[in-house]
């Protein structure tokens, strides 16, 4: 052993190879110990007692790592400061019984053990300074065997599993703390205002969970190093939230908006705080123009934002909403999907027109081939049908070019608006529901989002639905249809008009007189 190295010491069988150079070392000078193995005989642990000025113990290898032989070997456990299991049993309580000056616990990839038992077997838990734990299963245990150690400088709770943290109050009581870290971690909002009016340093990523029968509200709060507080919440939570969290705490706000059915009232609680406040909207489908109206009034905000990191002025957004809704309306009369797509497909076919070089201009109904694609997504989203934008190429033109994939009674189908919106124009389609064989003549899709479809949805109703707008097979019994629908019209009209022309009775113009 080198003299440089003499402070730190490993231990496992394979030192053991040349027992007696190791013997011949300083062990009386190790501070650090590892022990990753224990041999079937006693010389490793011959060894261990032989180190008799250890400050720091570091168990490291499996379940099979005996913990509680190996603590019953260190010669001055007084001396023992940093206590390090990583991926062993831990001790059982009797173990630790000799350790009165621990300063240091650390405890990764612990499973199957009774985490609870060994931190309450602590001897002098006041002089605990760090506690870490990562990796862990508490096996659904509340944060309340943390108590004990109130004088910590540093907690840091890393990924663990199945731990409730459901008393935090002690924190906020502990002017000896310098940082709290919790990664992934799942805080009732009840607790959420102890740990904000801490005064040491945090950096935390962690879920808010809601009262005890309801969990999940899958509020998410970010603590950065610089103690600026960023709050996920969804809209429909904010009640809950704001009744039991001070959000004055909260530097920025995100408001998310999933749902297709908003109430906005209650973010009027939100005009009297100082903090920063985003509406963060998953599309267009969940925010119809009137909520966003009243959200723009209420919060004077001037942007939406997306979840995708794309911001819109937010009086653009109800432009854009309220045209999908005129769009929405209409296709809303049929009763099918296939209907409704048919009847969303061929309004944006003879209402838009594309131009590569602009933005969308809802007013001039101009766009480009990308957010033709978005729009129809969009309008079709709002009627509960899954679509999704395809980039790949334009085998005739050799270009880059946007289509969409949409679902219509559990199957999945092509479609190209764009090159379809002239022939809408003339009533009929040919990129209109068709399957892979035909689409990818023209089109070669990159690989990921891209579904397979199989067949051709009933391409004799698409061609009928484009003619007369009605969802038949047969055209000429369609036309017949329209023929006799403008018959009883027409007849009901003139019955009318004979109606008001009658003359009036005899006793009506004696009634007069």
């Amino acid at each position: 052993m080198k003299e440089k190295e003499a402070k730190k010491l490993e231990l496992n069988t394979k030192i053991l190879e040349d027992f007696e150079q190791i013997m011949a070392t300083k062990l009386d000078e190790v501070e650090e110990l590892k022990i990753t193995q224990l041999d079937k005989t006693s010389r490793l642990l011959n060894i261990i007692s032989l180190c008799a000025n250890v400050k720091t113990l570091i168990l490291e290898g499996d379940q099979r790592l005996n913990a509680d032989q190996i603590l019953a070997n260190i010669f001055k456990p007084e001396k023992l400061e940093n206590l390090i299991f990583n991926n062993v049993k831990v001790p059982k309580k009797d173990a630790l019984k000799r350790y009165p000056n621990l300063k240091m616990l650390s405890l990764n990839d612990i499973r199957f053990c009774d985490v609870k038992g060994f931190l309450e077997s602590i001897v002098a838990p006041e002089k605990i300074e760090i506690m870490h734990i990562s990796n862990s299963d508490m096996l659904n245990q509340s944060s309340v065997v943390l108590e004990r150690f109130a004088n910590m400088k540093y907690l840091n709770l890393n990924r663990v599993k199945n731990f409730k943290l459901d008393a935090l109050d002690f924190l906020k009581e502990n002017r000896q703390l310098l940082k709290i870290n919790i990664i992934e971690g799942k805080i009732p909002v009840t607790q959420i205002n102890d740990l904000l009016e801490c005064s040491c340093q945090k950096n935390i990523k962690a879920e808010i969970l809601g009262a005890p029968k309801k969990w999940k509200i899958n509020a998410k709060m970010e603590i950065n190093d610089k103690n600026k507080t960023v709050l996920n919440l969804p809209i429909e939570n904010l009640e809950e939230v704001y009744t039991k969290m001070n959000l004055s705490y909260v530097d920025t706000l995100n408001l998310l908006v999933n749902e297709v059915e908003t109430d906005v009232h209650s973010i009027q609680v939100l005009k009297k705080l100082n903090t920063q406040i985003h509406v963060i909207v998953k599309d267009f489908a969940c925010l119809n123009a009137e909520s966003a109206k009243k959200i723009k009034n209420m919060l004077k905000l001037d942007e939406i934002e997306f979840t995708n990191k794309r911001n819109i002025d937010i009086i653009s957004y109800i432009e854009i909403r309220l045209e999908m809704e005129k769009i929405v309306k209409q296709a809303e009369q049929y009763e099918t999907q296939a209907q409704q797509f048919l009847a969303v497909y061929k309004i944006l076919g003879q209402t838009f027109e594309i131009d590569e070089k602009e933005n969308l201009d809802i007013k001039a109904k101009k766009c480009n081939t990308v957010q033709l694609c978005e729009f129809l997504q969009n309008c079709l989203k709002c009627l509960k049908i899954q679509s999704n934008p395809i980039t790949g190429e334009n085998l005739e033109t050799e270009k880059k070019h946007t289509w969409n994939q949409v679902k219509i009674e559990g199957k999945w189908y092509n479609v190209d608006l764009a090159l379809d919106r002239e022939n809408i124009q003339k009533n009929k389609t040919e990129y209109c529901l068709i399957c892979d064989q035909k689409f990818f003549e023209n089109h070669t899709p990159k690989a990921g989002k891209n579904h397979y479809c199989e067949q051709d949805f009933n391409p004799k109703l698409v061609k009928v639905f484009f003619k007369t707008g009605l969802f038949k097979e047969n055209l000429m019994a369609s036309y017949l249809e329209i023929l006799a629908q403008k018959i009883r019209t027409l007849f009901h009209f003139n019955k009318k008009q004979e109606v008001l022309a009658f003359p009036e009775s005899e006793s009506g113009r004696k009634h007069q007189n």
